[in-house]
């Protein structure tokens, strides 16, 4: 394999196609953004009654960083819907090089045991059920629609799956107890599971399939105005003693969706702070 003789250039990603989805959203900007920055082109993906957040990224990242970038809504569990995207993306673009899969949704503030989810007001189950869809049956359709759309294109690819920490343990969770109910977790494990098998079949038309694993990550919408006593756990309970920026996140993206991780195959990158090793 040939390289870059300057380790710095090996991180950018001049005239490649990059799709990112949930990317209305925080991490998801922050992500188009750094792959805009290394010269990469930007599909920017949400949900349908998204789409104009999505056009609102795309525009900005066209006028500051002079790429291309065009805001496309897809309902990501309708495997027709998202063929159907990325082939309007290879016909806009003309390829589709890196992916970053990143959609998602929270579980539920309630136990498992509850039979009714107060929070979503519907029963338990039919929001577990939804969270399983959205986080680890969208990772699923979205990775194979694009390695099929890379394999034709025999270019080769990076497909980044968002997994969490929580994919790796239960929480702490505020207050030491455990008040959130399974779902995320489950389907974040099954995406970690699912990055290392889909890995382990794609390589060997050159695309790499990865996953990374926030921690805690400040989010002005979910974490703003919590109680102190929960903010306090969120932050103490690692040794970095804060919640991550999602700019931190960057980095590790564009890694991993760079020529500088080429022999990176089934990895999951965790930043949380130290967490797990308390």
């Amino acid at each position: 394999m040939k390289y870059q003789e300057n380790v710095l250039d090996r991180f950018r990603l001049d005239g490649k196609t990059a799709v990112v989805t949930g990317a209305a959203g925080n991490i998801g900007s922050h992500t188009a953004e750094a792959f805009a920055q290394a010269g990469a082109n930007v599909a920017v993906v949400d949900l349908p009654r998204c789409l104009e957040g999505a056009e609102k990224v795309a525009r900005e990242l066209s006028e500051k960083y002079h790429v291309k970038a065009k805001g496309y809504g897809c309902d990501l569990v309708d495997d027709k819907a998202v063929a159907a995207m990325f082939d309007a993306i290879e016909k806009d673009f003309g390829s589709v090089d890196v992916v970053h899969n990143n959609a998602g949704i929270g579980g539920a503030l309630a136990p498992d045991i509850e039979p009714w989810d107060a929070e979503h007001d519907m029963p338990h189950l039919d929001h577990w059920k939804h969270v399983l869809n959205v986080n680890l049956i969208s990772i699923y359709i979205v990775a194979v629609a694009a390695a099929r759309v890379m394999k034709r294109e025999g270019h080769g690819g990076s497909i980044i799956n968002t997994g969490s920490m929580a994919g790796h343990i239960v929480n702490q969770a505020p207050l030491y107890q455990t008040m959130d109910d399974s779902s995320y977790g489950v389907a974040k494990a099954g995406v970690l599971f699912f990055t290392k098998h889909f890995a382990s079949q794609v390589i060997q038309y050159g695309i790499r399939v990865n996953s990374l694993s926030p921690g805690y990550c400040y989010s002005p919408v979910l974490h703003s105005g919590l109680p102190q006593e929960i903010f306090d756990c969120y932050t103490k309970s690692q040794p970095a003693m804060r919640m991550a920026d999602v700019e931190e996140l960057q980095g590790a993206v564009l890694f991993l969706a760079s020529d500088a991780s080429s022999y990176c195959v089934g990895t999951d990158l965790l930043i949380d702070g130290g967490h797990m090793i308390w």
